[in-house]
């Protein structure tokens, strides 16, 4: 990343113009695909105060917070960017604090959901039915439900426990009737 600066001082307040320019570089060394691919980059100011950003409908203009500014630019790209600050300049104003390599794109649904991880409770918080099921029914149950979790179950599981759940179901009919 290549970072020009330009700050005025007026009334107590310093303005800071800064220009952005993809370049190919970044923190670290040796090169690589840095110049071909989208970057993230995070700015911080320097100076003695907090950053007063641009705004847009009374907010602070996407990708700005009171540290600085964070974005991705695409290869070749240049941003100009500006903001206020009621500190002190200081040489440089403005460094980058890191960049990295940007998404290359919105996450998907699959790989949104692979963040969060498994959405079921570990199994030994989920106390087990005791619903007067004999043992070797809640043993097989459990064993079932362990090479399900592992996703190691059988063709022979898939069947057992569709016959079970219909045998359970013309049961529970029945139940009701009387």
């Amino acid at each position: 990343m290549r970072v020009a600066t330009e700050t005025h001082r007026r009334n107590g307040v310093t303005l800071v113009a800064v220009r952005v320019e993809h370049d190919g570089g970044g923190r670290g060394s040796g090169t690589d695909e840095r110049g071909t691919q989208p970057r993230r980059v995070r700015l911080a100011n320097e100076c003695a105060g907090p950053v007063w950003p641009p705004r847009e409908d009374g907010l602070p203009a996407p990708g700005w917070d009171d540290g600085g500014w964070e974005g991705v630019l695409a290869p070749g790209e240049v941003r100009p960017l500006g903001y206020a600050t009621p500190g002190e300049p200081s040489e440089p104003p403005v460094t980058v604090a890191w960049t990295e390599r940007a998404a290359d794109g919105p996450p998907n649904a699959r790989e949104a959901v692979a963040e969060f991880g498994d959405p079921r409770p570990p199994r030994d918080a989920v106390p087990a039915p005791d619903a007067g099921l004999p043992e070797s029914v809640r043993d097989w149950l459990g064993d079932v439900s362990t090479r399900a979790t592992a996703d190691v179950e059988t063709a022979a599981d898939r069947e057992a426990v569709s016959a079970l759940a219909a045998r359970a179901s013309v049961l529970r009919e029945r139940v009701g009737e009387e």
